[in-house]
C-alpha cells in the first residue's frame, strides 16, 4: 500500500511534458485554422498553390497544411517614379525626356497615389504575387509610366510644361488609367514632383521671367499714368464746365438787364409820342425854382454870357 502511494518524479515530469505538448499542439491548430482579416484588407486563399477563394475582413477558418493565405491592403498607397529608391542610387531610375520644342528635360519625377482593386484581388496575386517590398509593382508599372510621360511631355513646349502643370498632370493621369486598365489597381491621382531642364535653358527661363516682370511693371506704370491723366482731364473739364456755367449766368444777367432797359426806353418813347408835353412836365417837376446864371451862345457852344442877377434883395 505504501509503494502505490509513493511519488514518482520522472513519471510526473513525463506526464507534464505530455500535457504541455498537447496544449501547444492545440494552440497550433487554433492559430493554423483560425485566421483574421483586418478591415481595409482582403485575402487570397491558395489550396495546394491554386487560388480557391478570397476573404473579406473578419474571422475565417482554413485547412492547415493544405491552404495558405496572401493578404493585401486596399488602403491608398503612393509610388514615386524618377527618384532612386535604392540605397546606393541607380542612374537607370533617372527619367529624361524632350519637350515639343526640343528642349532637354534632364530629369523629372512624378508621384502616383493608387490602391489595389478589391474586386480583383485574385488578379493582384496573379500580377504581383506577395510583393512585400513593392519591387514587382515598380517593375510592372514603371515601364508604362516612363512611356506615357515621355510621349505626353513631347506634346508640350518647355514653357507650357512649367506654366501648365495642372493640365499636364491631368493628361498623364488620364493616359495612365487607360494604359494600366488591365492591371488590378485603381489610379487615384498623378502629380509632377520636379522637372529640371538644362542649365542653359534654366537661364533663359530666368531671363524671360525677369523680362516679363519688367514688362508688367512698365504696363502698371503706364496704366497709373493713364489714370492720373484721365483724372487731370476730368478735373480740367469740370473746371471749364464751371467757368462756362458762370459765364452763361453772367451773360444771361446782362441780357436780362439789357432787355429790361430797352423795354423801359421803348415805353418812354411811346409815352413821349403820345404826350408831347411830357418833357416839359418832367422838367418842371425837377425844377427847383432857381434861374440860370449863364447862358451858352454860339453854334459850337464856346461862348458863355452871364445873365442879370434877378435875385430879389430886400
Amino acid at each position: 500500500m505504501a509503494e502505490s502511494l509513493s511519488f514518482d518524479p520522472i513519471r510526473f515530469f513525463l506526464k507534464g511534458i505530455k500535457y504541455a505538448l498537447g496544449g501547444l499542439f492545440a494552440l497550433y491548430l487554433i492559430f493554423a485554422v483560425v485566421n483574421v482579416v483586418d478591415e481595409g484588407e482582403k485575402a487570397v486563399i491558395l489550396t495546394f498553390g491554386e487560388i480557391s477563394d478570397t476573404w473579406d475582413p473578419g474571422l475565417h477558418v482554413k485547412l492547415p497544411l493544405v491552404q495558405s493565405i496572401e493578404t493585401y491592403s486596399l488602403r491608398v498607397q503612393k509610388a514615386t517614379f524618377g527618384e532612386s529608391n535604392y540605397p546606393h542610387g541607380d542612374d537607370e531610375d533617372i527619367l529624361t525626356a524632350y519637350s515639343n520644342d526640343q528642349q532637354i528635360i534632364e530629369s523629372y519625377a512624378l508621384s502616383m497615389t493608387w490602391s489595389y482593386d478589391g474586386n480583383r484581388v485574385a488578379d493582384v496575386y496573379k500580377h504581383f504575387d506577395s510583393d512585400r517590398s513593392g519591387a514587382v509593382f515598380n517593375s510592372v508599372v514603371r515601364p508604362t509610366v516612363v512611356q506615357v510621360t515621355k510621349a505626353i511631355l513631347g506634346q508640350y513646349t518647355a514653357q507650357t510644361i512649367v506654366q501648365e502643370r495642372a493640365k499636364l498632370d491631368t493628361a498623364i493621369e488620364d493616359s495612365l488609367k487607360k494604359q494600366l486598365a488591365n492591371l488590378p489597381i485603381n489610379i487615384l491621382s498623378v502629380q509632377f514632383e520636379d522637372v529640371s531642364f538644362s542649365e542653359k535653358y534654366e537661364e533663359v527661363l530666368e531671363q524671360t521671367a525677369q523680362k516679363k516682370m519688367e514688362i508688367e511693371k512698365a504696363q502698371n506704370e503706364l496704366q497709373r499714368i493713364q489714370i492720373e491723366t484721365q483724372q487731370q482731364v476730368a478735373q480740367a473739364e469740370a473746371r471749364n464746365k464751371a467757368i462756362k456755367l458762370q459765364a452763361d449766368a453772367e451773360a444771361y444777367q446782362i441780357e436780362v438787364k439789357a432787355k429790361a432797359e430797352a423795354a423801359a426806353i421803348r415805353m418812354r418813347g411811346d409815352a413821349l409820342r403820345e404826350n408831347p408835353r411830357l418833357v416839359e412836365l418832367t422838367i418842371a417837376e425837377k425844377w427847383n425854382g432857381s434861374v440860370p446864371q449863364t447862358v451858352v451862345q454860339g453854334t459850337e457852344g464856346n461862348s458863355i454870357v452871364p445873365l442879370m442877377n434877378l435875385t430879389h434883395t430886400k
